[in-house]
């Protein structure tokens, strides 16, 4: 064996030796990111799936016709212009000439329909069939120009436009399903493989219409333990995490080797009460005792370190439609004990609640604190923790608990975007089952006239406080662990858009 045969065989059996020891991550290309976040994706089909942890990994591998920035404005994406036809509900976007998707295919008007057809297909059970259905048709004026109907004036179009990933239609229709495993889109990175309960690897798209992006490649893992999480980033193994526990702050911003990262969140947590099913939540006296029944400023002090902000009606002063003369309730658990008895439950009643651990900031602890409150006025709930993937389907089928402790991501900042999907009869999730309130909401979703859509939202903010579909809690902040090696600004609304991180 020669000399440079045994010095190659020794440096090779030293480096593993040492990767063993203190993680491979530490010997990682210079241009692979690792990202963790909580939960792993339920799909990676934009025109099936949406939900945070999906859509994190999907906008990475996707673009949309419109772009929102990190400030909250929307720029144009894929469609490198549009105009507003306001006599017609309608949008006629300009696509962008010369993008193709990563197989190769070439980005044309008829993508853009194939893309929503997709999502009413009613075979796939879209979740996002819900968040586009005011949209009536989309038309192709020729290979770049698309025309998209509205059945209605919708004042969060622009919104909805970018989070309209486009799919590229000959492969969808060569694969079919199988497309939910192994996506193809025009974006910034390129899938490389899903190794199912550990990671998705995704790698630099250097043909990309904005331009390559600084990381030769990303690799989304899942740990569901905030603790867990910390423990990643401090030994290396991590660049990035998502949702780190407040109590591991100082131990992150203390550590040579990382920082912490701190926004202003749009997150709405809540416990939706869903009054469909048979439980004394039918009872509008029982929903409100349970608001008054709950210390949320000892939660927001004691569980998220007074970063959290409480809401009234699901929104707090940064939102389109907040109502600056409303209250939010108070805690008076004297009050809470009157109104269960007055419901016919003065020794309170037993209920479940689902919820999940490791999603959310301290949403293990929190449920429990919210169980223990309730506990104190006679309420006993049996907490129901349950993997994510099994929580959204729960709520999105509405098979849940009748109780559930749930976030809702506001990236418009608009009341709107709660109301819609919550509070609304026919919304994704369930909750109360209002005429007037439904009136409202679909009213300031059909103009576009911002004083007019406040003054509708501001009505309707009061409507919910004395109907009390849900548990007003709070936003949670945005918190995030780095790597030293990491350049990269938290966004409010939580999504981790990987194209301009700069690893050093």
């Amino acid at each position: 064996m020669g000399h440079k045969h045994i010095r190659a065989t020794l440096v090779l059996t030293i480096t593993a030796l040492v990767c063993s020891l203190i993680g491979w991550a530490a010997f990682a290309a210079d241009g692979e990111l690792v990202v963790v976040q909580g939960a792993e994706p339920t799909g990676l089909d934009p025109t099936v799936h949406r939900e945070n942890p999906t859509y994190n990994v999907t906008m990475n591998i996707f673009d949309s016709l419109l772009q929102r920035n990190a400030d909250g404005s929307i720029i144009p994406a894929l469609a490198e212009s549009f105009e507003t036809l306001e006599d017609e509900n309608a949008w006629i976007f300009y696509l962008r000439p010369g993008v193709t998707f990563h197989n190769g295919e070439a980005l044309t008007a008829d993508a853009v329909v194939a893309t929503v057809n997709r999502i009413f297909d009613p075979a796939l059970n879209s979740t996002r069939a819900t968040d586009l259905g005011w949209i009536e048709a989309v038309e192709v004026i020729d290979e770049l120009t698309v025309k998209i109907i509205a059945n209605k004036t919708f004042a969060l179009a622009e919104h909805y436009f970018s989070e309209l990933q486009i799919i590229p239609p000959l492969h969808v229709a060569e694969v079919g399903t199988d497309f939910d495993a192994a996506p193809i889109g025009t974006g910034p990175f390129k899938f490389v493989r899903w190794d199912r309960g550990n990671q998705i690897v995704l790698e630099r798209n250097d043909d990309y219409w904005q331009g390559p992006a600084q990381v030769e490649s990303v690799v989304f893992r899942f740990i569901s333990s905030p603790a867990s999480r910390v423990t990643t980033l401090l030994g290396g193994d991590a660049d990035l995490i998502a949702d780190p526990p407040l109590s591991a702050m100082d131990q992150i911003e203390n550590n040579p080797g990382t920082r912490l990262g701190i926004a202003t969140g749009t997150r709405v947590m809540f416990v939706g009460l869903d009054t469909r099913q048979d439980s004394p939540l039918q009872d509008v006296r029982v929903r409100l005792a349970l608001n008054f029944a709950i210390d949320k400023q000892a939660i927001i002090e004691n569980l998220l370190y007074g970063l959290a902000e409480e809401t009234v009606a699901m929104t707090t002063s940064t939102d389109l439609g907040f109502n600056p003369a409303l209250d939010p309730y108070p805690y008076d658990p004297a009050r809470a004990r009157q109104l269960l008895a007055d419901a016919g439950y003065p020794n309170g009643f037993e209920i479940s609640m689902d919820s999940l651990n490791g999603r959310y900031i301290n949403d293990k602890e929190v449920a429990e604190a919210l169980a223990g409150f309730l506990g104190q006025v006679g309420v006993t709930v049996n907490i129901n923790v349950l993997e994510f993937g099994a929580f959204n389907g729960a709520i999105f089928s509405h098979t849940s608990s009748p109780m559930y402790f749930a976030g809702w991501g506001n990236a418009p900042f608009d009341a709107s975007y709660v109301y819609d999907f919550i509070i609304r009869s026919t919304g994704l999730l369930w909750t109360i089952d209002d005429p007037v309130i439904d009136a409202l909401i679909n009213a300031g979703n059909s103009t576009i006239n911002q004083a007019d859509r406040i003054a509708i939202y501001h009505k309707t903010a009061e409507l919910i406080l004395e109907a009390a579909p849900i548990i007003d809690l709070y936003k949670q902040p945005v918190l995030y662990g780095f790597s030293s090696r990491l350049t990269w600004t938290p966004r409010s609304d939580e999504f981790l858009w990987m194209y301009d991180a700069v690893l050093e």
